[in-house]
């Protein structure tokens, strides 16, 4: 189990946050990004870790040597910022078994997420798996998926090539994070020959062409921490959210055409907003997780098995800390049983707007969708 290496790269120049230090040491709660990583790594159990550095490393190593983690951490310098897997190849006379690369600009909310991912490696052994999010990101080299081209494994789990040309359903987005066997170093590109960034998919591609690869979908929330509005969103949420009474969850339904399932609510006065289409959702019950809440909730309205899901936002409604979950609708309407409500219908995105939705659930979809 303290076998595996964990690879945090950490020589960008972090541009978008100003440049002034490296993105690993802006703290975010009082600690500094590359030590929530070198924590999350050490939580998996890791035998050492290895910070890449390139901009203003000498503050990188600075800070690093004056501090004692419970685990080995070394840095390489990267000469060149040729892209993340440069940062592997620059790092690989380290690497001696499995590896982890973990880049510092991410925050996990669920503790579970990593490891699940981690025992997954180490029992199916894919040449690598790749974290997946259901939260859109804006980083250039993060590419996006779409589950209903790939082949289920279990649960949140999906195999890394396309096995339909359907690229409609549910996308997901890569975080940043993946696990490797070790024999992915064998395909590292030749960066003697290069004199410009390596995409870093190009190399994943190029393993899946070999070998069998996974995509792990998150339970859990990731920040992405790109930009300063980026931490100060992320303070100020965190805030709110500690000054709640009382937990909810709700869950966007999508089939694989794209569209979203939603509930119409019963035309009974005494209810809060009726009439209006809603997602389906509930209440967290005392000992619940909200992963676990979403499931029951999506069970007992319209008895389907909630399988493949991710956590998309957390935020306030009401004096209430809400998540809004986002998952896969692999049945048809006509299996669906509705327990509650007069009645449910599917909807593509462009016809939300014209639907009288419920104001807290029609926050979620405009956030979601962007309509």
């Amino acid at each position: 189990m303290g076998s595996l290496i964990g690879i945090i790269p950490a020589a960008g120049k972090a541009t978008r946050m100003g440049g002034a230090l490296p993105k690993a040491l802006i703290e975010i709660e009082g600690r500094t990004l590359l030590e929530q990583s070198i924590e999350a790594l050490k939580a998996l159990g890791v035998a050492k870790v290895v910070v890449v550095v390139g901009h203003l490393g000498d503050s990188i190593v600075e800070f690093l040597s004056a501090r004692e983690f419970g685990v080995p951490v070394s840095t390489v310098q990267q000469e060149n910022p040729l892209g993340l897997a440069h940062a592997i190849a620059t790092a690989s006379n380290q690497i001696d078994n499995d590896f982890v690369v973990l880049c510092p600009d991410n925050i996990y909310t669920d503790p579970q997420d990593l490891q699940r991912a981690r025992d997954i490696l180490e029992s199916r052994k894919p040449a690598f798996i790749l974290l997946a999010t259901v939260t859109p990101n804006e980083q250039r080299d993060r590419k996006s998926y779409v589950i209903s081209a790939h082949r289920n494994l279990d649960d949140n789990l999906f195999d890394y090539r396309n096995s339909t040309a359907n690229t409609s359903g549910l996308g997901i987005n890569s975080t940043g994070c993946v696990f490797f066997r070790r024999d992915a170093l064998d395909f590292l590109p030749s960066f003697a020959e290069l004199n410009r960034e390596h995409i870093f998919r190009d190399y994943l591609d190029h393993i899946t062409a070999k070998h069998a690869a996974m995509i792990y979908l998150l339970r859990g929330m990731r920040y992405d921490f790109s930009a300063p509005p980026d931490v100060q969103n992320y303070l100020e949420l965190q805030k709110r959210l500690s000054n709640t009474s009382g937990e909810g969850v709700s869950a966007i339904l999508i089939n694989s055409r794209g569209q979203v399932l939603l509930q119409q609510r019963d035309d009974n006065p005494a209810i809060r907003y009726p009439g209006h289409w809603s997602l389906f959702g509930g209440s967290i019950e005392d000992g619940e997780s909200a992963a676990t809440a979403v499931a029951r909730e999506v069970k007992e309205e319209i008895d389907f098995e909630l399988k493949n899901f991710g956590l998309f936002r957390e935020f306030v409604q009401n004096n209430k800390r809400e998540f809004a979950f986002v998952g896969e609708l692999s049945a048809e309407l006509d299996d669906l049983t509705l327990s509650e409500g007069q009645g449910m219908n599917v909807f593509y995105p462009s016809q939300l707007p014209e639907l009288l939705i419920r104001p807290d659930d029609k926050e979620t979809l405009k956030e979601y969708f962007g309509v």
